[in-house]
């Protein structure tokens, strides 16, 4: 690669790099990505040392990300809940009774 590619692909990605964290941010998995970009791409050695403690962060993203949704998700069926409580409880009752069930009958 030449230095006018090196230089493309680095505005490139700082271009990129808002967005993309932001799309990470929304799917509460900013944290999981920290790690991967942690564990691969920065410190890959101490990784390998901390196996351990890297799982353990591994865990911590996992269980960050499924609290995260399940709170959404929550949160969601208690909205709608509430809805159909106060659609249920505020509309008016329609009293269906035809005045003829039967062609000629008469009450």
């Amino acid at each position: 690669m030449n230095m006018i590619q090196q230089l493309l692909t680095v505005a490139g990605i700082l271009v990129a790099l808002p967005f993309a964290v932001k799309l990470l941010w929304k799917l509460y998995l900013l944290p999981l990505g920290f790690w991967l970009a942690a564990t691969h791409l920065f410190w890959p050695k101490w990784a390998a040392s901390h196996e351990t403690l890297s799982f353990a962060l591994l865990g911590g993203c996992i269980l960050f990300f499924l609290g995260a949704w399940g709170i959404r998700y929550a949160g969601k069926k208690r909205r709608e809940k509430e809805w159909l409580d106060h659609v249920l409880t505020t509309a008016p009752v329609l009293e269906y009774r035809p005045k003829n069930a039967f062609h000629g009958e008469t009450e």
